[in-house]
């Protein structure tokens, strides 16, 4: 599982969060670390609340445009790793309990733990290749 870098650039392919800006009025933003697994539903509302939490806190980005090959930037942050990292994270956040809701939040954390716990029950081919040869 390589690791993700948070960072943003200007038309590049190599950052998290890609802005496309063909002229003054057209841009777009291409949100490029959701994985395959993750729910459509919640990517894309979690995608419009930030954007719209950092609009109505008038935050201003505090990097500047990544140029280069973004996957060596690690200076503004690194995403989580794991389910469980992730899950820290958004139970921990008091931006995600804003954004969601506090009820929702603290239920859809909690599938997310019993996932991990669950995950952390099977043994897999590469620990059964890994310590049988051992033995």
């Amino acid at each position: 599982m390589g690791s993700h870098h948070f960072n943003m650039g200007c038309d590049n392919r190599t950052v998290a969060l890609r802005v496309l800006q063909q002229s003054a009025a057209a841009c777009r933003l291409e949100t490029r670390v959701i994985g395959a697994d993750a729910n459509p539903y919640l990517a894309i509302a979690a995608a419009v609340a930030s954007g719209l939490y950092g609009i109505r806190h008038q935050l201003e980005l505090q990097q500047p445009a990544q140029k280069g090959n973004g996957y060596l930037e690690t200076s503004y942050g690194v995403l989580p790793r794991t389910l469980e990292q992730a899950t820290t994270a958004m139970k921990t956040s008091e931006i995600a309990k804003e954004l969601f809701g506090e009820a929702f939040t603290t239920h859809f954390c909690g599938t997310r733990e019993w996932e991990w716990k669950q995950h952390l029950k099977f043994v897999t081919d590469w620990e059964m290749k890994r310590y049988f040869e051992i033995i």
